[in-house]
């Protein structure tokens, strides 16, 4: 192991490939970690950083910051401004932290989080757990058995192949579920969302029991709540909250909501 410091101007820094702390300090720096088990912090500045092999820990610092984690599980924060991170292959933690991210897991079973600012998030192969936190937020979570979660702002979201769990939040959202067998969330608070592609049969809308103060236990309490606009099924729960489902009956909901709701 070894200790590799940058100064303050634009630095190049490469690892020894034995898990190495490389400090890019003041500066536009290029670090390449290589092999081993490394700690990179890029400091001040725009910075590129490759973490390489090995199960790294990188911290982008102030400055839009240009990351790859490489293979490994990797550990990887973005810090201020709008930052470009790719994980790589292997079960990698991002957080995008301040700013208007690009966040990408990459191959494995990804958490990724967006933080603060308007951030575009894909979770990529894998079972990944994708969240938005704060700002009107793209998530995509592509093939697997994905879980999104919007949090604050106005959010798209699009569940990808498999079997994936949608909660938009807060905010108006936008949620597709595509292929698979998707589970849409809704709770007090959650705005007005719109479910694009909800299929009978295949997805399902959790909504919390007694929503709003409402007398909801069973799906069949979801029926009185349901109305037609422009063809498409809308649920008004109140306090400005509802549901739309595009492109499905108000009285298809109506005649079978088990089909639709499940309480929870």
């Amino acid at each position: 192991m070894a200790t590799i410091p940058g100064g303050d101007f634009a630095d190049r820094l490469v690892g020894t490939g034995r898990g190495d702390h490389i400090l890019g300090g003041g500066g536009d720096d290029a670090i390449a970690g290589g092999g081993g088990k490394d700690f990179i912090d890029g400091g001040d500045g725009h910075d590129w950083i490759n973490g390489g092999s090995g199960d790294d820990t990188i911290y982008g610092g102030t400055g839009s910051d240009r990351i790859v984690g490489g293979s490994g599980e990797d550990k990887i924060f973005g810090g201020d401004d709008a930052d470009y991170i790719n994980g790589g292959s292997g079960d990698d933690q991002v957080d995008g932290g301040e700013g208007d991210d690009w966040l990408n897991g990459g191959a494995g079973d990804d958490t990724v989080v967006g933080g603060l600012g308007n951030d575009d998030i894909t979770g990529g192969n894998g079972d990944d757990r994708l969240s938005g936190g704060e700002g009107n937020d793209a998530l995509r979570g592509g093939n697997g058995d994905d879980q999104l979660q919007g949090g604050d702002g106005d959010d798209f979201m699009s569940g990808g192949r498999g079997d994936d769990l949608l909660a938009g939040g807060a905010g108006n959202d936008v949620l597709w579920g595509n292929q698979g067998s998707d589970t849409f969330v809704f709770a007090g608070g959650g705005g007005q969302d719109v479910i694009m592609d909800f299929d009978e049969g295949e997805d399902i809308v959790q909504i919390a029991k007694n929503i709003n103060g409402l007398d909801i236990t069973t799906a069949d309490d979801v029926a009185s709540h349901v109305t037609d606009v422009n063809g498409n099924a809308v649920i008004d729960f109140g306090n400005g909250d509802q549901i739309t489902l595009v492109g499905v009956s108000a009285a298809d909901v109506q005649a079978n909501p088990s089909a639709f709701f499940v309480i929870g």
